[in-house]
């Protein structure tokens, strides 16, 4: 037979909302609504790019140029063999999986899994997207932001389902910079595992629930500063429930420029998101980015400008190139 492949793009993703405790490891499934963006580097497109391939010709799976273990806990197939039955109905021959990272800071799984979903949308254009998307949590938890883009909420506990509520083009005179330090990451898993045994938990599902509701009338207004104002009070609580369960985050480096920045904010407007990861991600007016950049370098030489991004799209079928969809 001749092989048919699908290849998708798709943008990593940072939380506003951030989300912390899974009720559910196996399916994802989180205890609260959150919310989140799409971002790539403000100068070249900072995507993951998956293909899907089904051929009789032998092939490896592949992320990243390694051969990857199909038996993983996270594998994309887990998401593949859902639908492998589907698919094997109108195209015969085994699947292939390859995807690569391209200039993404953080949130490559969100990534991944939603290119990998909008193959599988191309291959199966019935397939419903809100089954898909619950799909897509096995792989990565936010994988919906990624796949609509720019602004997205998550709501609902046992079914949780991600709409985008402000498109990227809003966001055209905002830049984040992200800041990046030089401690190891630590993995996701740490803080899902862990929040959900203070007593504070409680009070974190609350506000972040509350948070989104309040997003969502700000997003109506396209209140944008209003919006990233919020995202910083969330990061404050948010770690702070991390440092009542010993998941230290936010570093003693990382503190001193969350520190400075409040100082700042009396001359400029200017706000700052911690997600996971080792960056602070810090989020200002186009026209302010230079005077930002110069306080970011005092404590960083390692600095990337960020804009938001649109959602996941089918970038090549076969030999054939698609604008967009």
């Amino acid at each position: 037979m001749n092989s048919i492949k699908v290849k998708a793009s798709a943008h990593p993703t940072m939380g506003i909302v951030l989300l912390g405790g899974l009720s559910d490891p196996a399916l994802r499934l989180p205890y609260h609504n959150s919310a989140g963006i799409c971002y790539s580097l403000a100068d070249r497109e900072s995507v993951a790019e998956t293909t899907l391939t089904i051929t009789d010709k032998k092939m490896e799976n592949t992320l990243n140029g390694e051969t990857l273990d199909a038996k993983d806990t996270r594998s994309p197939f887990k998401l593949i063999d859902l639908y492998k039955e589907q698919i094997n109905r109108k195209y015969s021959g085994h699947i292939y999986f390859n995807s690569v990272n391209r200039n993404i800071i953080s949130g490559s799984s969100d990534a991944g899994a939603a290119a990998l979903g909008k193959c599988i949308s191309w291959l199966l254009p019935d397939v419903d997207k809100n089954d898909l998307e619950l799909n897509m949590r096995k792989v990565s938890e936010s994988a919906g932001r990624s796949f609509y883009g720019g602004l997205t909420v998550t709501e609902g506990i046992e079914k949780p389902l991600t709409r985008q509520i402000l498109d990227e083009s809003k966001f055209e005179n905002y830049r984040i910079l992200s800041v990046v330090f030089p401690h190891k990451r630590k993995p996701s898993d740490d803080i899902h595992f862990n929040q959900p045994k203070s007593e504070y938990y409680k009070k974190r599902i609350m506000n972040a629930d509350q948070n989104v509701i309040t997003l969502k009338e700000l997003a109506r207004k396209n209140q944008i500063k209003d919006i990233f104002e919020l995202a910083m009070r969330d990061t404050d609580d948010y770690h702070y429930l991390n440092s009542l369960v010993d998941v230290k985050i936010v570093t003693e480096e990382m503190k001193v420029l969350m520190e400075e920045i409040h100082e700042i904010r009396k001359k400029i407007w200017l706000t700052y998101i911690v997600t996971g990861g080792n960056s602070v991600f810090l989020v200002t007016e186009e026209k302010n980015v230079e005077r930002v950049r110069n306080v970011a370098l005092e404590h960083s030489r390692e600095i990337y400008l960020l804009k938001v991004a649109g959602g996941a799209r089918v970038i090549q079928t076969g030999d054939s190139n698609l604008k967009t969809e």
